[in-house]
């Protein structure tokens, strides 16, 4: 989904039904502001909801792996394995470096929650697909209602927006009840 399409709904609920971001992001004076929400919630989204992973190998330097050398700015480390063996190592996090406790390895895997980047109007949004395009625009509604000091609009917007995101983060698939005995 494309950041333009959330954005066109928030505009409709916004009540601006006749602007749109098809026709230029210069008609609309408040476009940079919606962007702007709409990041912040996409980072709500990838750290509260449904996080977004990375699994990526990593060369090991001094017993360490610099947050740097990764593609993504990870939030939160999920194992660190030996990438030849595949066996999960004991590490620890400081604020630049993933500290690996075994000198020897020299490549590891590496598995990371990460918060996206800042994306523009024509960008595609690094969210998963069960969180649809009226998901987010309540998400930047409420962000934008917020910040304009429409406090009451703000809290109906953010309530329909934790809702959807609720139904979108439940786990959907066969439901398994154990067989059990009459006596």
């Amino acid at each position: 989904m494309k950041l333009k399409e959330a954005i066109n709904i928030a505009l409709t609920y916004l009540g601006y039904g006749d602007a749109s971001l098809c026709a230029g992001a210069e008609d609309f004076p408040e476009t940079a502001l919606l962007i702007r929400c709409a990041n912040i919630v996409i980072k709500e989204i990838a750290s509260d909801y449904l996080p977004l992973t990375e699994t990526e190998t990593a060369e090991v330097k001094d017993c360490g792996i610099c947050f740097d050398a990764l593609k993504r700015r990870a939030s939160d480390v999920i194992f660190v394995a030996d990438a030849d063996s595949g066996i999960k190592m004991q590490y620890s996090c400081s604020p630049t470096h993933i500290i690996i406790s075994n000198p020897k390895i020299k490549r590891a895997t590496v598995k990371y929650r990460y918060i996206p980047a800042d994306i523009g109007a024509d960008g595609d949004c690094p969210i998963f697909p069960s969180v649809g395009a009226k998901t987010l625009a309540m998400g930047i509604c409420a962000e934008y209602a917020l910040i304009e000091g429409a406090y009451e609009k703000s809290v109906m917007f953010a309530d329909r927006f934790k809702e959807d995101m609720r139904a979108a983060a439940r786990k959907k698939g066969e439901i398994k009840i154990k067989p059990r005995r009459w006596k």
